[in-house]
Order: C-alpha cells, then sequence, then structure tokens
C-alpha cells in the first residue's frame, strides 16, 4: 500500500464508523448492445446479465486491489482472495440468502455461472447446510441478544474470517451483487451489512428502453443501470472511477471473460 493511501485510509478509518455514515454511492447506464449480440452468438443459454456483471467486477476488482480491504482493528487488511456474493431470492422473494463464489476473478463466465446457478438451487430446496444454521440460530437468539451476535460476528467472522453460527468467514466478500430488476426496480441503491464488512454493493436494475447519444445521434436503445455503494473509508472517488473503468470495458467484450 502507497504512502498516501496509507495516511488518507487511517484517518478515514478514524474519522467514520462502519457504512452508517461513510458510503460514496454512483449509478452507470450500460448501453446493452455488446452484452445482447455476445448472448445472442453464443446461445449459451445458461448465462445470464448478473453473471456478466459479476464476472466484470471480479475482474476489475483484481486490476484494482487497494479496494479488495475490510477494517480489522482500525487498520485496512487486505481479503485473502477476490469473493463475490450474490442475492439469491427464496420463496417468491419473502427471503433472502446469499450465495458466494470463491476466487472469482479466476473463474470464466461459464464457470461462475454453473456455481452460482447450482448454489442458488441449493439454497432453494433448502439443503444449503450453512444457510439453514444461520436460520435455526436467528430463530433460537433471543431478541435482546441478538445485537451482541452480530457484533461478535462483525468482529469474527467480518473482520478475523472465521466461521460461526452458518455464516463463513468474510461472509459476502469482496463485494454482493443483488438483480432488483426482477421486481421491476429499473434503479436501486443497497444498504450495507456492517457486520460482513464488505466494501461494495452493487445492484442491477431493469432492462429497459431509453434514448442513448450514439455517434453523436440520439437513438433508443436496451439499457441498465447499475449502481454501487461503497464504504468511503476504502473507496474514495479516485478507486471508484479506476473501477469503474476497468468494470466497463469488461462488460463491453463479455467475451474476455470466456
Amino acid at each position: 500500500m502507497n504512502a498516501p493511501l496509507k495516511h488518507r485510509r487511517k484517518i478515514a478509518v478514524a474519522t467514520w464508523v462502519a457504512p452508517r455514515e461513510s458510503r460514496i454511492q454512483t449509478k452507470i447506464q450500460v448501453e446493452l448492445t455488446a452484452i445482447l449480440d455476445y448472448l445472442e452468438q453464443t446461445k449459451h443459454q445458461a448465462i445470464t446479465l448478473t453473471h456478466i456483471v459479476g464476472a466484470a467486477l471480479a475482474r476489475a476488482i483484481a486490476a484494482n486491489p487497494e479496494v479488495n480491504v475490510r477494517v480489522v482493528f482500525g487498520k485496512v487488511k487486505p481479503f485473502p482472495r477476490i469473493d463475490l456474493s450474490f442475492a439469491v431470492n427464496l420463496d417468491s422473494g419473502s427471503d433472502l440468502a446469499q450465495c458466494r463464489i470463491k476466487d472469482a476473478d479466476k473463474k470464466t463466465l461459464l464457470e461462475l455461472s454453473a456455481e452460482l446457478i447450482a448454489g442458488a438451487e441449493k439454497l432453494r430446496a433448502r439443503e444449503d447446510d450453512n444457510y439453514q444454521t444461520s436460520v435455526r440460530w436467528a430463530k433460537a437468539v433471543p431478541t435482546p441478544f441478538m445485537k451482541l451476535i452480530m457484533k461478535f460476528l462483525s468482529f469474527w467472522s467480518g473482520g478475523l474470517g472465521r466461521r460461526a453460527f452458518g455464516q463463513a468467514g468474510h461472509p459476502l466478500g469482496s463485494a454482493f451483487i443483488s438483480n432488483v430488476g426482477t421486481f421491476e426496480m429499473q434503479e436501486a441503491y443497497l444498504a450495507p451489512l456492517p457486520f460482513a464488512r464488505t466494501p461494495l454493493y452493487m445492484a442491477i436494475g431493469q432492462i429497459h428502453e431509453a434514448p442513448v447519444a450514439i455517434d453523436g445521434k440520439v437513438e433508443v436503445r436496451k439499457v441498465v443501470i447499475i449502481t454501487a455503494v461503497a464504504d468511503h473509508r476504502l473507496v474514495d472517488g479516485a478507486h471508484a472511477g479506476k473501477l469503474i473503468k476497468s468494470f466497463k470495458q469488461y462488460l463491453n467484450q463479455p467475451a474476455l471473460m470466456m
């Protein structure tokens, strides 16, 4: 970590608490011609926009490792690898779980897609032991003690990366992604979970048509709005700009992720 980044983060960590106060938010409108053409040409029905966004984000984080960090004991510590978590709707959206993909930056688009589909099916079938254990603990712990449990999880799982109460170490990994477009929302900003100590949250909106400037002319194209919420102690404007640049490069060239 270079010296300027180190002292800026030291000040930021001392200034703010975990993401209740220190958030940086942005949105990206993505023109989908390149992605839709790729999906049409490859005919891989298992690959969706969510998988492409996840693969692109993992590679963008790998290209900008300074954002792959969390706060532990008031110091900025790197995550051991790049894991991504994806929101999985259960029971038609009445419940929510997460499917974590380890080493997401090292997986091809097809590998990431297959692993996420299999993980979601396991969660929906109530066959994921970690999720079931977490649910049992959540139901069993008396409400007055729940805050204490979450504080312990923040330290033990989110900070130190140890398993507890069915939660894996670093439970959400480097970033969390949710496709809110399935709920007919074009745009939404996710609320960070402080106990997970995850620096970045991303929401994928509903695909829709919108006017877009193409070579100096306005055309109606299919677009999607992708929003991001980041812990401002760890991600500032310069970080966000470089991360978005890398992210958009992969989105516009999905074949690179095969």
